[in-house]
């Protein structure tokens, strides 16, 4: 894939959460090329600009990442309070995660009838009230968001139960 359909295609990401001048610069040098009508300038202009944004991203400026990528972000990152900021690209399409499934890696019970229990590359939750049967270890577990910030983890054959993300 060429540098141009690579950086159009993938989402940019800036460390620290607001783009440098350099990072920028060079998105807008890039695409500020595709006006040029005459070919070797508009060449000459292509080979500065994905200069610019290669030296960015080595320099860790610009992080770029393709869908798969950004989707294994938003699902390690499901369950925490973030700032409200577009991490992963301005588009219209990147909607937030409103709810991971996967496979319970571990189960550990805590005092009171609660419990704690790790998602495959979903981290780790604690119920936040008593229940009479935990998930264990295999089951297919839903959480969703709730209200207010909370979270319902749910299993087949199993009560839903309010937990919350611990890391």
């Amino acid at each position: 894939m060429c540098m141009l359909n690579m950086v159009m295609a993938a989402a940019l990401v800036v460390q620290g959460g607001a783009p440098s001048s350099s990072a920028d610069g060079a998105f807008d040098q890039l695409t500020a090329c595709r006006r040029i009508a005459a070919d070797a300038e508009r060449l000459a202009c292509f080979d500065r600009a994905a200069a610019s944004l290669d030296d960015a991203r080595r320099r860790k400026d610009v992080v770029v990442l393709d869908r798969a990528e950004v989707r294994q972000a938003k699902r390690s990152l499901f369950g925490f309070s973030l700032p409200s900021i577009r991490l992963f690209g301005q588009g219209e399409d990147d909607e937030p995660l409103r709810q991971l499934v996967g496979r319970v890696e571990d189960v550990s019970s805590l005092p009171g009838g609660m419990f704690r229990f790790r998602v495959e590359g979903g981290g780790s939750w604690d119920s936040t009230e008593a229940v009479m049967v935990p998930l264990r270890k295999g089951d297919e577990v839903t959480i969703k968001a709730g209200t207010l910030g909370s979270y319902v983890a749910s299993a087949p054959g199993r009560r839903a139960v309010r937990v919350r993300r611990l890391r």
